[in-house]
């Protein structure tokens, strides 16, 4: 087995290479790299096509300019079609040594693919998953029609479903407001509160409630954005909701105390 990181990504709704990017001191890169080596001592990492940069580990640059996804696991196929190969994302900063173990020990290699369930939606995660060889001619066939999409691919696979030991464990890095969440709880730890929550028009059908009063461990308004958004399977990402605090609108970054009202508000209709 060997082992791909995926960093050729833009990173365009972060704003910088999230690979670099520090919580704790260690950059996410390092946390993933840290993971991987007690696993296989074969590890590269997926760059874009036209990366030249040194690097403190082998890479294997993506084939073509702009592949999507699957550029990664086409570039690590091509470079060795005979050994499986696991594929995970540089963004995810609650993965834990457990889950990746998962994916090595409870995987068959006569199965094309073994993978997560992500808890957001129950589709299988195609960026944080083990690849046998027979998924190889798979993937060649898929992008000579030109067909880019992973999670499609990943779904069209004979494959095993694995449940991640914490719904946050294949939670993104995405953007800024998640970073501030991560690495105020780093700084000061997690300490329990207690708010009420309101929702609003389509995340109150979504929720089937109009309000909670939660427990919770979340340090920002975005961090506890997404503990609801795993909880209730909520459609709507973060920039299409606007928070509200004790009947002020509030920013994603700001922290929350026990006995706010936090209320999270989707688009309404007329503006």
């Amino acid at each position: 087995m060997k082992a791909l990181i995926l960093t050729g990504g833009k990173s365009s709704r972060m704003g910088q290479d999230k690979a670099s990017l520090k919580i704790g001191g260690v950059t996410q890169l390092d946390r993933i790299v840290s993971l991987i080596e007690p696993l296989t001592d074969q590890i590269f990492l997926s760059v874009a096509h036209d990366d030249k940069d040194q690097r403190s580990l082998p890479t294997l640059p993506d084939l073509e300019p702009s592949p999507g996804p699957l550029g990664g696991l086409q570039a690590a196929f091509s470079a060795d079609p005979k050994s499986s190969w696991l594929v995970i994302a540089c963004d995810l900063p609650m993965i834990q040594k457990d889950d990746l173990e998962s994916l090595v020990t409870q995987s068959d290699l006569s199965k094309d693919a073994t993978c997560f369930l992500n808890p957001l939606d129950d589709h299988p995660e195609p960026l944080c998953a083990h690849y046998s060889p027979s998924a190889a001619g798979k993937l060649t066939k898929v992008l000579e029609k030109n067909q880019r999409c992973a999670r499609r691919f990943m779904a069209s696979l004979d494959r095993i479903d694995l449940v991640p030991s914490d719904p946050r464990a294949l939670l993104n890095l995405n953007r800024p407001e998640h970073l501030v969440e991560l690495q105020h709880l780093h700084e000061h730890g997690a300490i329990e509160k207690e708010v009420k929550v309101e929702y609003f028009a389509r995340l109150s059908h979504e929720a089937g409630m109009d309000s909670d009063v939660l427990h919770t461990s979340v340090a920002t308004l975005a961090g506890l954005w997404e503990e609801l958004r795993l909880k209730h399977h909520f459609s709507l990402d973060l920039p299409h909701v606007k928070p509200a605090v004790d009947n002020e609108f509030a920013e994603w970054t700001d922290l929350i105390s026990s006995g706010q009202t936090i209320a999270f508000m989707p688009p309404f209709a007329g503006g």
